[in-house]
């Protein structure tokens, strides 16, 4: 799929599955996406992709991302499984990674990967270990510079300090920072499905 106006001269990529209305900055953001298969990399209904974030997902990797969400200048990194719900947000410099060249390795095994990656036609250092699934849940916001990174879980409603590693769950309604990241607050649950319908049956009166 060609992107009308887009300065890059590639496309979409056609194991990319977009719902209506979503909002792709530019078919660059697939440039490294080798996912074959239909329906690997999925947005959502008025899901938005901006400002150059990149879907990096290997011939394995599924991507699945649900309506409304944003997702501002973040990499997405996958070669099993990331799964982002609803009505999330991602600021700028997010990364997100199921897989990382460094966890729990040994120098050896950089050094093999690094290596690898330098004879490499695409120069990709390769993971030291299995990729691990990762899943946010709705109504998530993830502040600037974050990184989440493999086999973490997030709950719903939770946000996500600037600058943070994510390296274990988080649970819902919670805001955590740092590294390692610390719950500094507890949030009300006020975005129910009732709640969420209520909001949009007033915004149509």
């Amino acid at each position: 799929m060609k992107i009308e106006g887009d300065w890059y001269p590639g496309e979409i990529p056609a194991s990319v599955e977009l719902g209506d209305d979503v909002y792709i900055d530019s078919a660059y953001g697939f440039a490294a996406c080798e996912a074959g298969e239909a329906g690997a990399v999925s947005l959502g209904r008025a899901t938005g992709a901006y400002d150059r974030s990149a879907f990096i997902v290997g011939p394995r990797g599924r991507v699945a991302v649900g309506e409304f969400s944003c997702l501002n200048a973040c990499y997405l990194i996958c070669h099993s499984r990331i799964t982002i719900g609803s009505y999330c947000m991602f600021a700028w410099g997010v990364v997100v990674s199921d897989v990382w060249p460094a966890t729990g390795s040994s120098i050896a095994e950089r050094r093999a990967a690094i290596r690898a990656a330098s004879t490499g036609c695409r120069f990709r250092v390769p993971a030291a270990q299995p990729p691990r699934p990762i899943l946010i849940d709705d109504n998530v916001w993830v502040g600037f510079n974050s990184v989440i990174m493999p086999g973490v879980t997030i709950g719903r409603g939770a946000v996500i300090g600037a600058n943070t590693v994510v390296s274990r769950d988080v649970e819902p309604y919670t805001v955590v920072v740092g590294n390692p990241p610390v719950v500094v607050r507890r949030l009300p649950a006020t975005d129910s499905p009732e709640a969420l319908r209520s909001a949009r049956d007033a915004l149509k009166d």
